[in-house]
């Protein structure tokens, strides 16, 4: 099985929630979100100010939130609940009985029946941390604070104060699919930015919120907040002094050991879109030694569609520079063709060294939202973006020399682009230049040529077609495409039995004539599945099929191939850990060309193969 293609995404609270979801619908992809602590705005303002040394839970908790499995209802109420929202002081005392009694008589719809639905080891381990919190939480302003937070603040207090430890507690909590780190180590730092006019932004949430079109110049992590007076006096010094005074101050946290190996390893390195200046460039300020040291291929910045409150009056060309100033080493920079946001000088194919993409990278419907589908194809084609795959098509038709020259001419009219395919025909001398020659004897002439490739063959896929009927092309194609999309799989096969009509035509087209053979060719067609799937543990609908695509690199490395029935290596390839699909194919028969007794005996090899 190949490796997974491990992706490391720098993102804030919401703004790539669209493509984390994408990505998570890739089966091929281990993805990791790196995300700072810096959040300070409302209720979480409260709670760092409440628990001093606390960092912010507030974007950990929004994308976890986009990491649940909403397939389950249990899931599905664990996110309603981290995002429920506190009201008046009766339901907070009520939900302080229930965390301490777990009687849920003592809590109000909604939140009685999410709660009710969360698995007994879960509800318990909620009540815990909610307790822990609850415990020490006298005085606290608890109205509009989200419940999620205060589920971080328990874990943050059973956690020794260790906000790392406690974001990974709650990671395990709500089942995360994928990994969600703190960019940081444990260090408290108050966020404070400075703008062209010499405009103060004495915190995260006035980064974030309406402010001047003068552009920020200057982003700060102080290990304290700005006092009234420190406000005060900076209010008399001129830009350079704020300057000044600021820069003495400033204390980059280090980069978490977590954070710092998940770049090193990371084949791609994704810089999201969102609030520049408050989630974003502080994050690369920290990791900007590990994203100069990283040696991903691929180190992409999504631009952001439209402008936000912190980048007013700003260019995607401003953003870029922006992000490169503070420490994003980049290699290409994606803009969607028609965003609001102007492009600024990011007008030639590349700028500053970095490959410059134009194209669709929205939702038609929701022209404010990055259409997470486009932009994860297009990241995850970044990497594998080489020449076209080389494909080997080996085609033994049983008797039917004279149908070589169609076959040919249906390969040349096919649309390969993208695909460097090669034909070659067994036991056929073709007419035409553009086909080879093979010379493969005995019942499997297909697996001789498979061992073949496997010593001396370069391409980077062999397609196997077999049998007394014809395949088309076009499902090849389809074929290989999905192997270059799905990297964890290490072959695939056409199955002509998706649909009865079709099973049924196949078997009739084969044994039609003979009610005996006919009979016995659907019952032996189940008795064979069902016995492929106990020795192997996979469902195959159609173990027989003559369509079998592998890749070379799913096979280089395993042991030797025993056996000549294509079962044998099919169960094979399977124990040595090699993941292969199903896809339905067009398969057609042609009276007079089928020959039983040679599915007959193929079909009793391939049955001894499995015992």
């Amino acid at each position: 099985m190949s490796a997974p293609i491990r992706i490391a995404l720098f993102c804030g609270g919401r703004g790539s929630a669209t493509i984390i979801r994408a990505l998570l619908r890739q089966t091929d992809v281990d993805l990791t979100l790196l995300v700072n602590a810096y959040d300070d705005g409302l209720s979480t303002g409260a709670l760092r100010n409440f628990i001093p040394g606390m960092l912010g839970p507030s974007d950990f908790r929004k994308n976890l939130s986009y990491l649940f499995g909403n397939y389950s209802q249990a899931q599905y109420a664990l996110k309603n609940l981290m995002e429920y929202r506190l009201s008046g002081d009766a339901e907070i005392e009520n939900l302080a009985r229930y965390t301490e009694s777990g009687d849920l008589r003592a809590l109000e719809e909604p939140a009685k029946g999410w709660f009710a639905q969360l698995p007994p080891q879960v509800a318990s381990r909620m009540r815990a941390l909610l307790t822990g919190f609850f415990a020490r939480g006298r005085g606290f302003d608890y109205r509009d604070c989200s419940l999620g937070n205060l589920v971080f603040a328990g874990a943050y207090l059973e956690q020794d104060s260790d906000f790392n430890a406690a974001a990974a507690v709650v990671s395990a909590l709500v089942g995360s699919r994928a990994r969600l780190l703190n960019v940081s180590e444990q260090q408290n730092r108050v966020l404070v930015g400075l703008k062209q006019d010499g405009a103060l932004l004495a915190d995260e949430a006035a980064i974030v919120g309406p402010q001047s079109t003068s552009p920020i110049t200057g982003l700060y992590l102080l290990e304290q907040p700005l006092t009234p007076q420190d406000i005060r006096m900076l209010e008399t010094l001129d830009f350079a002094g704020k300057q000044s005074w600021l820069a003495a101050r400033d204390a980059v946290p280090k980069i978490s050991a977590a954070a710092s190996q998940a770049l090193a390893s990371a084949d791609i390195i994704l810089y999201g879109p969102g609030t520049q200046h408050s989630s974003l460039f502080p994050s690369y300020r920290i990791a900007h030694a590990a994203l100069a040291a990283a040696p991903a291929l691929v180190k992409a910045l999504v631009v952001n569609l439209e402008g936000d409150n912190d980048i007013q009056g700003l260019s995607a060309e401003d953003i870029a520079d922006g992000a490169m100033r503070y420490g994003a080493a980049l290699t290409h920079i994606l803009l969607h063709d028609q965003a609001a946001l102007p492009q600024g000088g990011l007008t030639a194919d590349t700028y500053r060294g970095a490959l410059v993409w134009r194209g669709p990278l929205a939702t038609p419907t929701r022209p404010h939202v990055h259409n997470g589908t486009a932009v994860a194809e297009h990241v995850l084609g970044l990497r594998s973006r080489r020449a076209a795959p080389s494909v080997e098509i080996f085609v033994d038709i049983l008797g039917r020399s004279v149908a070589s020259d169609e076959l040919i001419e249906e390969f040349l009219e096919s649309d390969w682009r993208g695909i460097a395919a090669h034909l070659t025909l067994n036991r056929v001398a073709p007419q035409q230049e553009s086909a080879g020659c093979a010379n493969f004897e005995g019942l499997f002439p297909e697996i001789a040529y498979l061992r073949d490739w496997m010593r001396s063959g370069t391409s980077d896929y062999l397609v196997l077609m077999t049998g007394d009927g014809a395949y088309r092309f076009t499902d090849v194609q389809a074929i290989i495409r999905l192997l270059e999309q799905q990297q964890s799989l290490g072959g695939v096969f056409g199955s002509r039995t998706q649909s009865r009509r079709q099973f049924i035509t196949s078997i009739r087209a084969a044994y039609g004539e003979n009610r005996l053979l006919y009979g016995l060719g659907k019952a032996a067609a189940f008795f064979l599945s069902t016995l492929f799937y106990f020795r192997t543990g996979i469902i195959f609908s159609d173990p027989l099929t003559g369509l079998r695509v592998l890749r070379r690199a799913s096979l280089a490395n395993l042991h030797e191939i025993t056996g000549d029935a294509p079962l044998a290596i099919v169960r094979q390839l399977i124990r040595q850990g090699v993941e292969v699909a199903e896809l339905p194919v067009l398969y057609r028969t042609f009276s007079g060309f089928t020959d039983p007794n040679w599915r007959v005996r193929r079909g009793l090899r391939n049955l001894a193969a499995l015992f």
